[in-house]
């Protein structure tokens, strides 16, 4: 009987297994993940947004350095499972908080470096105002076609282009593992 139960078990979760994968073949089923265009393009939505975030960033920096860190509420208490005998000064626990943000400043510019360089090699492109257009500036498509004197589905088409063009630049593995899946 209970022999019966693991073959039923069995047979059922490969079944499973060459339904999903037969309908992921066929494209009838899809991942959950974006795929490297929908990556790409959400770093081009945001790349303004990471510019102002280092901006942010630094400000929080001169709010430290003019004022300290902000005091916790006194109603607010928190303990410790480990006790800890090294008792930071205010301008210790201040300048590892700006150390923290200095490095999170220069993780946000190494991405940003990563953008700038991939859009950089698209310079020469006659259609390559599209990006900073679309992603930076919000201008609409038609906008964009009025600028280019073309229809509007050549600038959809010419953007898609240029934005598969940067997504093997910033996404290459994940690129060449989606064409061969």
């Amino acid at each position: 009987m209970k022999n019966d139960i693991n073959v039923i078990e069995t047979t059922a979760q490969m079944t499973a297994k060459e339904v999903v994968s037969e309908l992921r073949r066929q494209g009838l089923l899809k991942d959950n993940r974006r795929t490297p265009f929908q990556k790409t393009e959400t770093l081009l939505y945001n790349y303004n947004n990471f510019k102002s975030a280092i901006n942010d960033k630094y400000e929080q920096i001169k709010t430290i350095q003019c004022e300290g860190i902000p005091k916790k509420s006194s109603s607010i208490t928190s303990f410790s499972s480990s006790p800890t005998y090294e008792i930071k000064s205010d301008a210790d626990k201040a300048d590892e908080k700006i150390e923290a943000i200095e490095q999170s400043i220069q993780v946000t510019k190494n991405f940003i470096g990563v953008i700038d360089s991939a859009i950089d090699a698209l310079r020469d492109d006659p259609y390559f105002e599209i990006i900073p257009m679309k992603y930076f500036e919000s201008k609409s498509r038609d906008d964009i076609a009025i600028f280019f004197d073309v229809d509007a589905s050549t600038i959809s088409r010419h953007k898609n282009r240029l934005v598969n063009l940067l997504q093997i630049r910033l996404f290459s593995d994940e690129v060449i593992y989606q064409i061969f899946s």
